[in-house]
């Protein structure tokens, strides 16, 4: 080693490889739900890419048939009209019925 004797690190690769062990997921379930979350993100994102406003109405066949999971989502708001809006970081989708599915973007 070189450099300082009190250095941690045998080299920045080390140092860096330890840093990246400790930021990743310890466990499948959650490295399971992470990607699911992405992909899921990635579905609204691709859907609303030519939306000329913020606000899109499409059938739920749609989402379905892209492999989108509604069971997986990151927060939940209900407003004073008692509609419930499912977050998805800077997404939100609220089912109006079992065919349409309104999509935010924020």
């Amino acid at each position: 080693m070189s450099g300082r004797s009190d250095k941690k690190y045998c080299s920045d690769a080390c140092k860096n490889a330890h840093h990246n062990e400790l930021r990743s997921p310890k466990s499948d379930i959650v490295r399971e739900i992470d990607l699911i979350l992405h992909k899921n993100r990635d579905i609204l994102k691709m859907l609303m890419q030519d939306a000329k406003s913020r606000k899109i109405t499409i059938d739920r066949l749609v989402l379905e048939q892209a492999g989108f999971n509604f069971d997986r989502f990151t927060g939940i708001y209900t407003n004073s009209q008692n509609k419930t809006y499912y977050y998805l970081y800077d997404y939100a989708w609220m089912t109006f019925s079992l065919e349409k599915t309104m999509i935010v973007r924020k």
